[in-house]
């Protein structure tokens, strides 16, 4: 008699377990104090009508949308595999609208109630997903709540739009790097910082080598170590060349650029050519030669490591470790060739070639054709259905434009050798010393082609006829 009772009233306590559901759309500080109280109200409702809401059945999506289509919802997601999992056969919000507003969704849940006979609670009611009448209302609901956030979405994106006609930052989230919190005021500190790190790269230092330059004189605006991927994201982003982007558009911003629309465009063009060239951005350089240096035998970069014996622990030798053929002491490699790049960086035709073959006026140009290309784009999706519009014509138009710009692109990428070069023109001994490595590895590569030849020479010393010094011209 006694085990019938505690399997009826285990039964009935099953039966009446429920789940808490809360969700916030947005919380710009990451708060979770409001979805706490719709918990709160959430534990009064089940209460009242005698529902056990358990600790591991509150599921809350803080700062998550439930109109966004492709928005990720985790609580949600654990919730309907809970219902799924017989755990739970009850559901508490503090308003039908933080459960769903797609009616896709909604779907989902009555396909799901279908199975386990679930009953849905809100401060409001109580609905029972089994009952037609109760579907047919929640049907409606949603879609007046889908409708009124769709409505919302036109209301802000024209406000969006308004505000980046004007120059206004669009969207929220975090303060930017040289940038106070309202987006507009420019923290100078930061914008120096970002101007020189602008110039490093222009210069020929590598990403890494920047990205290691940067967390010895700053943070990131949320005071985080600095990533190659940070860097990008920063150097990339029209805001720091005085721009906004909206709607594939860009517009003239309010506050004044950190660097130029020219050299923003020539870094753009940089991350281009170095992501086909170098997938991986790779660490700081440290030895001048190193990729550079190829093997004569199997046109392979020359790598180092030390050279053993009693001077193991200071000499450093490069050396192909693809047919490990020869090796050539670091030190003295690198003397001969920097004073090859010395000699010609002081020549004065070098210094004249240099000047006419630099052309700032690129970066401008590019940025006025892509705004004519989007410009036409938009005209002629217009006229696309119009019976007297050839699509041939369209697309002819497009094509042009592109290809222009393209071409432009390409005279970009000698162009910025050519400013890499002319920053080092005239450079005396302790001015290239000066250099990062890897901004003097830059010009190096840009100057000549060093090829590493067999030597019978034994002992201390270095034997110039080993190796060959090839110049490089300036259109490669």
């Amino acid at each position: 008699m006694r085990a019938h009772r505690f399997v009826k009233t285990y039964t009935l306590l099953m039966r009446e377990r429920a789940a808490i559901y809360c969700r916030l759309s947005w919380s710009p500080d990451g708060s979770v104090e409001k979805v706490d109280r719709q918990e709160e109200d959430c534990r009064t409702t089940a209460g009242r009508l005698g529902w056990t809401v358990s600790e591991q059945h509150v599921y809350k999506d803080n700062s998550a949308s439930a109109w966004k289509r492709n928005r990720k919802r985790p609580g949600w997601d654990a919730m309907l595999a809970a219902i799924q999992a017989g755990e739970v056969d009850k559901i508490v919000v503090y308003h039908g609208d933080r459960l769903v507003r797609q009616p896709k969704d909604l779907e989902q849940l009555l396909s799901l109630a279908d199975q386990k006979r679930v009953q849905l609670a809100s401060v409001s009611g109580v609905r029972d997903l089994s009952s037609a009448d109760d579907r047919f209302i929640l049907r409606i609901e949603v879609a007046q709540a889908c409708k009124a956030s769709d409505d919302t979405s036109r209301r802000v994106k024209r406000g969006w739009a308004a505000r980046a006609t004007k120059g206004l930052p669009v969207g929220g989230g975090r303060r930017p790097f040289g940038f106070e919190a309202d987006h507009v005021t420019r923290r100078e500190s930061e914008a120096e910082v970002l101007a020189d790190a602008a110039s490093r790269m222009l210069a020929g230092q590598t990403i890494g080598g920047v990205v290691e330059w940067l967390n010895k004189v700053s943070t990131t605006s949320t005071g985080g170590r600095w990533t190659a991927r940070a860097l990008q994201h920063l150097m990339l982003a029209p805001r720091i060349a005085g721009l906004i982007e909206h709607d594939g558009r860009l517009h003239e911003a309010v506050w004044e650029p950190i660097i130029s629309v020219e050299d923003w465009e020539e870094i753009k063009s940089l991350y281009a050519t170095r992501a086909q060239a170098y997938p991986y951005p790779g660490r700081a350089r440290r030895y001048l030669l190193a990729g550079i240096a190829e093997c004569h035998q199997c046109q392979h970069g020359m790598s180092t490591k030390p050279a053993g014996g009693r001077n193991r622990k200071s000499a450093r030798i490069y050396v192909c470790r693809r047919c490990m053929s020869l090796g050539r002491n670091a030190q003295h490699l690198d003397e001969y060739v920097t004073s090859h790049v010395l000699r010609v960086l002081n020549q004065p035709d070098f210094v004249a070639e240099l000047t006419a073959d630099t052309d700032p006026r690129l970066g401008q140009e590019i940025v006025t054709l892509e705004r004519r290309r989007d410009q036409a784009r938009r005209q002629l999706e217009d006229l696309a259905d119009h019976p007297d519009i050839d699509p041939a014509l369209i697309a002819k138009s497009l094509t042009s434009f592109s290809r222009r710009i393209e071409d432009l692109r390409s005279q970009q990428v000698a162009s910025t050798k050519a400013r890499v070069l002319a920053r080092a023109a005239g450079i005396d001994r302790a001015g290239w010393d000066a250099l990062p490595v890897d901004v003097r590895a830059q010009i190096v590569r840009a100057l000549f082609r060093v090829v590493v030849l067999p030597t019978s020479q034994r002992g201390p010393g270095f034997d110039p006829s080993a190796v060959r010094v090839t110049r490089r011209p300036l259109d490669r």
